[in-house]
């Protein structure tokens, strides 16, 4: 496995071969939690990218776009419209939003559009010339919007650009693994924390920071092994079960973010598809999941991080991480019908959570809902 540079071997080694079965629930990390009811004015159905700021709440939401909602969970409007019009996008899957001046950057194919706090468009820049496809992790980073190449045809010149607001090449980081042929591919991940933005994806070892100065570095590394995915083409086995069988072999890291005291990963690997905490400062690792019962009879994992604090759901996909304040909170969309069935269960009926009165308004907010309500955030403040 190549790196964009040189790795450090001192740096810390994430290896899900030596993951413990460490059991961590809600309180472990956690002090509070509280819950906002989404506007039913636009119904929400599939929703790509969450993203709370200090004022807003912003959803992409499938057949709709991107939708700007208030603290309160009310509708303020929706940002541009969605079709293959002049100043419409497509897609819309992943946007960033400058808490400056409220503009919001909508990636697409080949470009990036620009609409105003009000949504309305402002202007494309483009990117084609510097990158053939991004899947995704658009980030606006000290004023600079961040497009990264996850190398997932082989052949990237970059790993990622940054451009500024009119479209100039600021910085990049060059891709140094040489050119490989591909047929199954998988997107990485950017996230930031604190002041500095992080990067990964599948054919790298290392996982980058980049700091305000627009300086990078290795950060973590991701254990090299006949577990990780491929610099190839994959002879794919026509029976489903010897597919999946393979794929259970392979290390597949999802989304990751950081917390001041964990580094949190999503992956899949073996028989778990999990969520792995790593504690920063002891190295020592913790992992929320739970099987199920699927209709084909078979068995399969799933994050699943237990809620202890309220009784209430417990944390599943998607779970996202953002700060306010110097307060640190992760969040996730959980839809009324599963809140209404949640309460309706012995086991939250005979639940014992560390904030019994917040058991009770958790039962009364579920209460309050109808079933083809939209969704409700679900906001868990960290413990500091």
């Amino acid at each position: 496995t190549f790196s964009c540079s040189s790795p450090d071997s001192d740096l810390f080694e994430i290896d899900p071969r030596t993951f413990k079965e460490n059991i961590i629930s809600l309180t472990d990390i956690a002090d509070d939690i509280t819950y906002i009811p989404l506007d039913n004015s636009i119904p929400i159905g599939i929703t790509y990218t969450i993203r709370v700021t200090n004022n807003n709440i912003y959803m992409s939401i499938k057949d709709v776009g991107i939708v700007k909602y208030d603290k309160s969970g009310k509708i303020v409007h929706k940002i541009g419209t969605k079709g293959r019009g002049p100043g419409e996008y497509y897609y819309g899957y992943d946007f960033a939003v400058d808490e400056r001046t409220g503009n919001v950057f909508v990636l697409e194919p080949g470009k990036v559009k620009v609409y105003t706090h009000e949504g309305v468009f402002m202007r494309d820049i483009s990117y084609e010339k510097y990158i053939q496809a991004s899947p995704g992790g658009l980030e606006l980073f000290n004023s600079l919007l961040f497009i990264p190449d996850y190398l997932m045809h082989g052949n990237s010149k970059y790993c990622w650009i940054l451009l500024d607001t009119t479209g100039n090449l600021v910085s990049y980081k060059e891709n140094s693994i040489p050119e490989f042929q591909v047929n199954a591919s998988r997107r990485g991940c950017v996230y930031m924390f604190e002041n500095n933005l992080y990067y990964f994806n599948y054919f790298n070892d290392t996982i980058f920071s980049v700091s305000p100065d627009l300086k990078s570095k290795g950060e973590y590394l991701f254990a090299q092994g006949e577990h990780r995915w491929p610099r190839s083409k994959i002879e794919f086995i026509a029976s489903i079960p010897q597919t999946q069988a393979w794929l259970y072999t392979m290390f597949q890291p999802g989304p990751m973010f950081e917390t001041k005291k964990y580094i949190v990963l999503r992956y899949g690997y073996r028989d778990k598809n999990a969520l792995c905490m790593i504690d920063k400062e002891t190295k020592r690792t913790f992992l929320a999941y739970r099987f199920d019962n699927m209709l084909d009879n078979r068995t399969y994992s799933k994050p699943y991080l237990k809620n202890d604090l309220d009784g209430g759901i417990a944390l599943s996909d998607p779970i996202k991480y953002y700060s306010e304040n110097d307060k640190e909170f992760i969040i996730t969309v959980v839809n009324a019908f599963d809140l209404k069935d949640h309460i309706a269960r012995d086991d939250f009926r005979n639940s014992n959570p560390a904030y019994p009165e917040k058991k009770k308004e958790f039962e009364k907010l579920a209460n309050s809902l109808e079933e083809t309500d939209n969704p409700v955030l679900m906001m868990v403040r960290l413990k500091e």
